[in-house]
């Protein structure tokens, strides 16, 4: 049996956060979608049993325009994460785990619409598909 050491492995606050929350800091609510967040996806990252690395988590304000992002994205409400992924085996295995995710309450954006990234958020409602298309 392989063993990991999760401390090489999870995604942790910072990653997330990116350093935004100093010129955004977070509000209670922020707080606790951040920690829901964080919890899900170091499920999949033990599941997954690969290192994960954040592209782009926490985006307020500013840097929600910078990036493109729709006007109601999860990322500004600590409620998303996007993660490396380049050779799409990360969108690959989450498409072959839809159970586990739905499970999580987590959702997927399309991987057609995600080249290079993987985009995970807490937004997923009980009964519907977990892959959306934005």
């Amino acid at each position: 049996m392989i063993k990991l050491d999760p401390t090489l492995y999870k995604i942790t606050r910072k990653e997330v956060l990116m350093g935004r929350d100093t010129e955004y800091p977070l509000t209670p609510e922020l707080e606790s979608n951040l920690d829901n967040l964080l919890a899900r996806l170091n499920i999949i990252r033990m599941a997954y049993n690969k290192p994960l690395k954040v592209s782009s988590g926490y985006r307020p304000g500013k840097y929600n325009t910078a990036a493109g992002g729709a006007n109601n994205s999860a990322h500004m409400t600590c409620e998303a994460c996007d993660l490396v992924d380049t050779d799409g085996a990360l969108d690959t295995w989450c498409m072959a785990n839809l159970e586990l995710l739905k499970l999580l309450g987590l959702r997927l954006e399309s991987p057609d619409r995600t080249k290079g990234w993987c985009h995970l958020d807490t937004r997923y409602k009980a009964g519907t598909n977990p892959v959306f298309v934005p």
